[in-house]
């Protein structure tokens, strides 16, 4: 008997608004619970405290902690602050979005941004809002929406680091949007640096030039594009952020060896390179 598919399905365990007051508020996350819970908890005023093996770190308003039960951490109210701590959070079912959980924590670390006028609070408002008044589909939706949270969370890190740190925005900018028709020197504009600045420490800190990484990309999907479709190579080149068919097949030839044409008429070979 096959054994049965994992649950990709997620739902809230817990949503709720409080506030504390004194230190005596402190939970330690150690056995805690199930290490497939997540926690998601915004400061709303005043400040908590999260600490783990990187030190302690306060969460102040605008602020929020992602921490696991069952993990080597724990987070409370800071007994220096005397202002009330006042919070938002949400416990769900992670196996479904572990890996958007994850990479939010393996990138920012544990405490990240999340202006509480912000894209992520308002998810969570829409969360909160609809398990109240029970107007959830079903776990669809539920599940949906606790994506979208994590991604809009996602967005919110990316965006802070435009002033922080301009080339790492820069590295994100190209990595989402190497379809679109943009140049080297625009996303140096947005990035707030000229555009020999950015070649120069893009390419120290990621040992590849922004355009070896755009082209890399875009070949990258191309060729999964050739994979799967019959769409003309001339479509599958813009549908990559290719100026035209002849760019992107030099590009291609390059790096595989082979035409784009030439290469979807061998049956296996594009998984095979």
């Amino acid at each position: 008997m096959a054994a049965p598919l994992p649950d990709p399905f997620s739902n809230v365990s817990a949503l709720a608004e409080e506030t504390r007051t004194h230190a005596g508020y402190r939970w330690d996350n150690r056995g805690r619970g199930s290490p497939d819970e997540g926690v998601i908890q915004q400061t709303l005023g005043g400040a908590g405290f999260f600490e783990a093996g990187q030190g302690r770190r306060m969460v102040p308003a605008g602020h929020a902690m992602l921490f696991t039960h069952d993990e080597a951490s724990s987070y409370g109210y800071p007994p220096e602050v005397t202002e009330p701590y006042r919070l938002r959070f949400v416990s769900f079912r992670l196996p479904g979005l572990r890996a958007w959980f994850d990479r939010l924590r393996g990138e920012f670390g544990p405490v990240l941004r999340m202006p509480i006028e912000g894209e992520a609070s308002a998810v969570l408002l829409e969360l909160g809002h609809r398990l109240q008044t029970r107007t959830l589909r079903d776990r669809f939706q539920e599940t949906e929406l606790l994506h979208r949270l994590l991604v809009a969370l996602y967005r919110e890190q990316v965006a802070a680091t435009r002033n922080e740190d301009p080339i790492d925005y820069g590295h994100h900018l190209l990595r989402d949007n190497f379809r679109s028709p943009m140049n080297l020197k625009e996303v140096a504009a947005r990035c707030g640096v000229s555009r020999e600045h950015f070649i120069r420490a893009f390419g120290k800190r990621y040992g590849e030039t922004p355009g070896g990484l755009m082209r890399r990309l875009r070949l990258e999907h191309a060729r999964r594009m050739l994979a799967a479709t019959q769409m003309p190579v001339r479509e599958v080149a813009l549908a990559s952020g290719f100026a035209d068919a002849n760019t992107f097949c030099r590009a291609y030839r390059r790096r595989y060896a082979s035409t784009p044409g030439g290469a979807r008429a061998l049956p296996g070979r594009i998984d095979q390179m």
